[in-house]
């Protein structure tokens, strides 16, 4: 049997019809002095190739909205300077803020002069030294309006990163710490 070419893309169905156009019979290869057969035409049809499409998935939108942010103002704290030229402040929940603010800023001597002398239990080394390892105070206070109670929180951050946390009241005369009662709860 003769081998002929199978073109590429070509069906079984063609490649066998070929073979037997050219003479591949079942003698085995034909007679020798056999002369060769026509012209045969094989049309071979091809497969198709399938058609994919590619359909992109949107990108999601994204809205950002701006949203206004209003920052509420520290409480303003008057001062006014009394005779003798000592500021007196307006109000004892504006005595005790002060106190805190002169002791954060280190400003002892201010703060002692405040009330410190009359609130802080020892000399003025002795309560110097209480704060040496404070490194901020945080204050929330409340008082009724015209009050010389002082109702207040203290959180006292540490230089090692703690916080101390303390209570208590404070009452304002003359605008001066007089008196307080403060104990630690944290």
């Amino acid at each position: 049997m003769r081998q002929l070419p199978v073109v590429a893309g070509a069906s079984a169905v063609a490649a066998v019809l070929l073979a037997t156009a050219v003479g591949c019979g079942s003698d085995g290869g034909g007679s020798a002095g056999a002369s060769p057969p026509g012209a045969v035409t094989v049309t071979a049809t091809p497969t198709p190739t399938p058609t994919v499409t590619v359909t992109p998935t949107p990108t999601p939108t994204v809205t950002v909205t701006p949203q206004t942010v209003t920052a509420t103002p520290n409480p303003t704290v008057t001062v006014t300077t009394a005779k003798g030229g000592n500021p007196t402040l307006t109000s004892a929940t504006a005595v005790v803020t002060q106190y805190y603010e002169d002791i954060t800023d280190h400003d002892y001597a201010a703060a002692w002069a405040l009330g410190g002398r009359n609130i802080g239990g020892s000399d003025y080394d002795g309560w110097v030294k209480g704060y040496a390892t404070t490194a901020k105070i945080y204050l929330g206070t409340s008082s009724e309006f015209g009050s010389g109670q002082v109702r207040a929180v203290i959180y006292a951050v540490q230089t090692d990163g703690s916080t101390k946390t303390y209570e208590g009241t404070y009452t304002v005369s003359g605008g001066l710490l007089v008196s307080a009662s403060i104990r630690q709860t944290g």
